[in-house]
């Protein structure tokens, strides 16, 4: 198997089945096909707009996306075309996600940690911590804040641990969807 699809396997099986990923797209098989896809865009593009660290053997993949100049974006425009014609009658569910998560991304210059996926069968062993801090550390050095939306609260308290504080209320996804939780990091 390839890096980039060991990548995209430890993003499918950490966040295929969550209660985001149910929101978005509710049918297994047809959602765990557009996740695939969307995470090989998203790992495509942020090659060229931020960052993509990976754990030993692929277990954890951080998408960190640039956000100094301007907000970032997870796909180019044909990325999410193509995510939109993927998503199919679901295609309105990824731009409520999208046009929520934008208002809400604070504008001054940061990191955006797009993504963080760990393998379920190595999450609760600190495989995640102990990789998002190193990155954090390195972004401490340079001075330069970050922000994240957790997708759940187990995610929140993760991240609470590590220096992030809440940036507002929740996101809340319409039609019984899940809360987001913004939160920011500044420089440590």
């Amino acid at each position: 198997m390839s890096t980039e699809d060991a990548r995209v396997r430890t993003l499918l099986r950490a966040f295929g089945d969550d209660a985001f990923a149910q929101w978005l797209v509710p049918d297994q098989e047809h959602r765990h096909h557009v996740y695939r896809e969307w995470f090989a865009m998203v790992l495509a593009h942020t090659e060229t707009a931020g960052r993509v660290i990976t754990g030993e053997d692929d277990l954890a993949v951080q998408v960190w996306l640039s956000a100094r100049t301007g907000p970032p974006d997870m796909l180019d425009e044909a990325g999410v075309q193509r995510l939109l014609e993927l998503a199919g009658r679901r295609a309105h569910r990824f731009r409520e996600f999208g046009a929520l998560s934008a208002e809400r991304h604070p504008r001054e210059p940061h990191e955006y940690l797009a993504l963080i996926g760990v393998d379920p069968a190595v999450q609760g062993t600190g495989v995640g911590s102990r990789e998002l801090g190193e990155t954090l550390r390195r972004l401490d050095a340079d001075g330069v804040p970050s922000y994240l939306e957790a997708s759940s609260p187990r995610s929140r308290n993760l991240y609470l641990r590590l220096g992030f504080e809440p940036l507002g209320a929740p996101i809340t996804l319409p039609d019984e969807g899940p809360h987001l939780y913004p939160m920011w990091r500044p420089a440590q």
